[in-house]
């Protein structure tokens, strides 16, 4: 596979992790701990639109983000299930073309998210596994579900992005 990235693209994946990570930052109170809502989880409904860029910068935004962490280093490892699961949330959208797609694996990514980063902090805090669990995908899904999918629909039907990728 030969990933051609251009000028533009380095914007896009610039301009949307600068975004991420500067939305948990600013709302740190919400975005890190075990009870959460990271508001810049809904961006992640826009990464089918922006294609690769869109992954790439997610992934980016992620990791300048959990750099600030207050459960130290060991938070970079998230960026790992959250690339892959962006990169699903892009792939299976540009395989179907099916805007429902998008809740799916949002959902999806609320899951192995919730798992990934509930089991960390559970490590950390020494708090009930399932419970942080539970904790961390609904606040996911509050954020990349409840607050992402009318951000792609809105995105999306203002075609913002078929001008610019």
């Amino acid at each position: 596979m030969h990933l051609k990235i251009c000028t533009k693209d380095l914007a896009l994946i610039g301009i949307y992790a600068t975004l991420y990570a500067m939305l948990v930052v600013v709302l740190g109170g919400f975005s890190y701990g075990p009870i959460q809502v990271r508001i810049a989880d809904a961006l992640l409904a826009a990464v089918p639109l922006l294609g690769l860029p869109g992954v790439l910068g997610h992934t980016l935004g992620v990791f300048i983000a959990n750099i600030f962490s207050p459960a130290g280093l060991i938070d970079l490892l998230n960026t790992i299930p959250s690339f892959a699961m962006s990169f699903v949330v892009y792939y299976v959208y540009k395989r179907t073309k099916n805007d429902y797609t998008v809740i799916g694996t949002c959902i999806s990514y609320s899951v192995v998210l919730g798992v990934t980063v509930g089991w960390m902090l559970s490590y950390l805090y020494a708090l009930p596994l399932l419970l942080t669990i539970a904790y961390v995908a609904i606040g996911n899904v509050i954020a990349s579900v409840l607050i992402g999918w009318p951000l792609f629909k809105l995105l999306k039907k203002t075609g913002v992005f078929q001008k610019v990728v």
